[in-house]
């Protein structure tokens, strides 16, 4: 595959690979692009046509052998398959919880202040009606529509900080444990009134143009795949979290 900008942070511009296991590999995906093509196109790239211009093992495979997705908003590392076979085998991986072949996913956010220290949600997530982009957050629900997370904060909000900074936001290290749902952590933590920064769609506070292009403050950092670790840098928001 052609690596034109490897190494990099994909921050800014197109996205980055940042490490390549042959029958898969790991994308640092930029805040801004689709994971795949919108019906509707808002005129914004999208992953999977820059894959299938860089690498011919995924041209015949669903969605260029994207093995889950994040939200346009959502930067940070995404999994990519060259064949069918891989891609099933990493999405069983995705949805178990207790296997020891269970993959983790990691990420960074910036929540409303005064967050617990630490602590986990386990909430159901429905979809509305057709028009509306949000999801619905239910205490009780179907196997289906189960999410679970856990949470530690990395950072506590300053209260003397100016309104729009990431220092005026908690900085939360979020795990998924089993299949995400759709606007999990950005619906979930709203849900329990720590809505994430710029996620105008949930309630989020205003986070300045300059810190995310306006987007809700969510990085998926690292994901553990058996026994491979990956991290996509943290955004400038994230202030070098470790």
């Amino acid at each position: 595959m052609n690596h034109p900008s490897s190494g990099a942070s994909a921050q800014r511009g197109e996205p980055v690979v940042i490490r390549d296991e042959g029958s898969w590999f790991v994308i640092d995906k930029p805040v801004g692009w689709h994971c795949v093509e919108a019906a509707d196109s808002d005129g914004a790239p999208s992953v999977e046509d820059w894959l299938r211009a860089r690498d011919p093992a995924v041209q015949e495979l669903k969605d260029a052998g994207l093995v889950h997705r994040l939200d346009r908003s959502t930067s940070g590392c995404l999994m990519v398959a060259r064949d069918a076979e891989t891609v099933s085998d990493l999405r069983e991986a995705l949805s178990v919880c207790d296997s020891p072949w269970a993959a983790r996913k990691t990420y960074l956010a910036l929540a409303a202040k005064s967050m617990p220290k630490a602590g986990e949600f386990d909430l159901h997530f429905a979809g509305r009606h057709k028009r509306s982009a949000k999801v619905t957050v239910k205490a009780f629900g179907t196997p289906g529509d189960r999410g679970r997370c856990t949470w530690r904060v990395v950072r506590a909000a300053v209260d003397t900080a100016m309104p729009a900074t990431p220092r005026a936001f908690d900085l939360v290290e979020i795990e998924l444990i089993g299949p995400g749902r759709r606007h999990q952590i950005r619906a979930g933590l709203a849900w329990l009134g720590h809505p994430l920064a710029g996620d105008q769609l949930y309630g989020g506070a205003q986070l300045g143009d300059e810190f995310n292009g306006g987007c809700a403050a969510l990085h998926a950092w690292r994901l553990r795949v058996r026994s491979i670790t990956v991290e996509a840098p943290p955004p400038p928001w994230a202030g070098g979290a470790d």
